[in-house]
């Protein structure tokens, strides 16, 4: 159909969606694609299994494709576009003709044909469209078809008394081919109510011919059942074991998780023990390493005071040679003195010493601290002279005065010179 068709039927729902366009633009996708071209629109009121209803809405009426075993069957389907679509999911149910019947406790579509699949219960405005909701369902009910061919004898009671439990989804007389087109689909339930028609009548005739087709359509209906049954038991075949591969990998993955929190547990506590011990090492090692470097410092304190003190020593050895040398030096000038003295048969009695040899000087603070010494007590007898002549008189008051002022400037600057060697000699024996 037409586009400008299709905008006809929205021009009259004026009013009923709060978004016309996107109506359009779905109903459009979807028929202009393979899985609806064998939808029509139409309008008609949405009556629920409550009993209530909503104004007319837009009704894509037709057959949907599906693949069942490498064969195309076309399902008759009725899709309602409730007023708040797309806020809301489209409302969808399986129309079953009179020889076909809709499949008990289905997993996506209810006794009263209408369907329930995921994708609607999920259905988001802005990802969800009528285009996917048709693969959707294609793909499912090829899977798992909804509806079943009815036997021609079969009434409702047979049917709802679950006398044909998971049959073929059609029998090859009822449903079309791929290469089918949706005219060929229902010239075929046209032949198959006329072929159910002439059935019923052969048989109140009790036509030879007429029952031999039956009963050979009866094989047929039974084997199709028993394949379907087959193919029942091999989904839920597969089910349980796909439940059961899930079961041990839920196992594997628990015991694995198991294997892996013991593994790492052990890691962490060798970690631990190893970090401990390597931590006591380092521990000691730095222990070690400092009493080493205090030793070594404690060493080299030694070795320095230990190189002062052979310094100090060689300095004391060599002031001790020259102490030596000095004293070998008077040893000689005395008895070079007394050689003298002798052959010369010395004016003074035999037993009395000089009084210039009773004292030598070693070296030269000694010979200067001798004559400073020496120049003190001279210094010393003159004053007192000096004095004795003033008390008798020998001398007067002005020149005591004057001598007395040379005679203490020579002996203060005697006295400081001693004093300033004797530091001198007391810096050197340190």
């Amino acid at each position: 159909m037409s586009s400008d068709s299709l905008g006809t039927f929205i021009h009259r729902l004026s009013g009923v969606y709060r978004d016309p366009q996107r109506v359009l633009r779905d109903a459009e996708s979807l028929l202009s694609s393979p899985l609806g071209s064998h939808l029509r629109p139409t309008t008609e009121p949405l009556t629920l299994n409550d009993g209530s209803s909503s104004p007319p809405v837009l009704l894509l009426r037709g057959t949907l494709p599906m693949t069942y075993r490498a064969v195309t069957y076309n399902l008759p389907i009725d899709c309602y576009l409730p007023p708040p679509y797309p806020l809301r999911p489209p409302t969808v149910f399986i129309r079953p003709v009179a020889n076909m019947a809709i499949k008990e406790n289905h997993r996506h579509v209810g006794l009263d044909g209408r369907v329930y699949l995921p994708y609607l219960h999920d259905w988001r405005p802005g990802t969800h469209d009528l285009r996917e909701l048709a693969v959707w369902m294609s793909s499912l009910f090829g899977a798992e078809p909804p509806c079943y061919a009815r036997p021609a004898n079969a009434n409702g009671s047979a049917t709802s008394n679950g006398s044909h439990n998971n049959p073929p989804p059609y029998s090859q007389a009822t449903v079309a081919s791929s290469s089918h087109t949706s005219s060929h689909a229902s010239s075929a339930y046209s032949s198959i109510s006329t072929a159910a028609s002439t059935s019923t009548h052969a048989t109140n005739n009790t036509n030879n011919a007429q029952e031999e087709m039956r009963k050979a359509l009866e094989r047929e209906i039974s084997e199709a059942n028993m394949v379907a049954e087959t193919a029942r038991r091999a989904a839920a075949e597969e089910d349980r074991m796909e439940a059961a591969h899930k079961r041990m990998q839920r196992e594997h993955e628990q015991e694995l998780s198991s294997m892996r929190a013991h593994a790492t547990s052990k890691v962490q506590f060798e970690i631990h023990a190893l970090f401990m011990g390597v931590k006591e090492e380092l521990r000691l090692e730095l222990k070690n390493q400092k009493q080493l470097e205090f030793g070594k410092d404690r060493i080299e304190k030694l070795l320095n005071e230990g190189g002062e003190r052979k310094g100090q020593l060689e300095e004391g050895n060599k002031e001790m040679d020259e102490a030596i040398g000095g004293l070998e030096t008077w040893l000689v000038a005395v008895k070079e003195q007394k050689s003298t003295a002798a052959d010369n048969g010395g004016k003074e009695e035999r037993g009395q010493t000089k009084a210039d040899l009773m004292a030598l000087p070693v070296d030269t603070h000694s010979a200067q601290m001798l004559a400073l010494s020496a120049e003190n007590a001279a210094i010393d007898d003159c004053i007192y002279f000096l004095d004795r002549a003033l008390v008798q008189g020998s001398i007067s008051v002005e020149v005591f005065l004057k001598e007395v002022r040379k005679l203490s400037k020579r002996q203060f600057m005697a006295k400081g010179h001693l004093i300033k060697i004797a530091q001198t000699r007391a810096a050197e024996y340190r």
